[in-house]
């Protein structure tokens, strides 16, 4: 199940938008780090020692945007990283008033807090809108019912493969697949045994291919697989396994009972230098058209 999650999340990464801070350039959050250290690096010199305590504020003031802009970054990958990344100076300036027992070491240590406590919040509320955008993101490239990815976002990930295709010329493979006679699964069973269906064979393709490959549930009981850097005969050999596995599973049933297995039919089509990605999509059908037609449960390729 793990894997099977890691191979979704690595399709998704490659693909999705980056958020702002992802498209910055590396130098700049070098020089934000900077900013970061330099006002607890003056504080801790003789230049604002003793009770400056308004010296001291102004210098922390600086501090505000640096100590912000960290906090959301870190809290993108979780709010604890980014308590974690600020706390130290917190206790740092708390243990420092409770030793002078000065009373404007206090006010500046009331007045440090409020600002970790702002740049924390900053960075547990950017980790709850990272959460929630990945969780729309998520929603909206997955059919519900399989898990796999859904029509829409198969195209997308096949016209960047066939880009980068044009540009590297590595070999690249297609694959539709059809479960065989499952109109009449449906009729003897139920829509609902139907759709267990469905998910076994989905389950059996994404525990099947590498986590390089993109699994859609292309529409009703068809789906297809982008094999990149994957040739003809390569793309045939793991759809026979394909077509093994899922021959050879019974569907689950209620109460611990099993169904008959279903057979699928596939059609592979490989890449060539003059196709569009639709043109690679017709062709896989109708290839996959000629294995239905030739008896069903077969791997057939141009």
């Amino acid at each position: 199940m793990k894997e099977k999650r890691l191979k979704k999340e690595n399709s998704l990464a490659a693909v999705r938008w980056q958020p702002v801070h992802r498209q910055l350039p590396y130098g700049f959050w070098q020089i934000i780090t900077i900013m970061y250290l330099i006002p607890p690096l003056l504080d801790r010199q003789t230049l604002f020692s003793g009770d400056n305590l308004l010296a001291r504020m102004g210098i922390y003031a600086f501090w505000v945007l640096p100590l912000m802009l960290l906090c959301y970054y870190l809290g993108r990958r979780g709010g604890l990283l980014a308590v974690l990344g600020v706390a130290p100076f917190f206790f740092w300036h708390l243990w420092r008033a409770m030793r002078l027992h000065a009373e404007s070491s206090a006010v500046l240590a009331a007045y440090f807090s409020l600002f970790l406590l702002f740049a924390v919040a900053v960075g547990m509320m950017a980790g709850k809108l990272k959460r929630q955008a990945d969780s729309f993101w998520r929603d909206a490239v997955t059919d519900e019912l399989s898990g796999l990815f859904n029509h829409r976002f198969f195209y997308h990930c096949l016209e960047k493969e066939v880009d980068r295709v044009r540009r590297y010329q590595f070999p690249l493979a297609l694959v539709i697949i059809d479960l065989d006679n499952f109109k009449m699964y449906n009729d003897k069973w139920g829509h609902p045994q139907g759709d267990r269906a469905l998910a076994c064979a989905a389950r059996i393709l994404q525990e099947t291919v590498r986590a390089s490959d993109t699994v859609a549930r292309y529409g009703g009981e068809e789906f297809a697989i982008i094999l990149p850097q994957t040739t003809l005969i390569q793309a045939k050999q793991l759809c026979e396994r394909i077509r093994e596995a899922i021959e050879n599973t019974p569907i689950p049933l209620r109460k611990g009972e099993k169904t008959e297995p279903l057979t699928a039919s596939f059609g592979v089509a490989a890449f060539e230098q003059d196709m569009t990605a639709l043109q690679l999509v017709e062709e896989a059908d109708r290839i996959l058209y000629f294995a239905k037609k030739s008896g069903k449960n077969l791997v057939t390729c141009k």
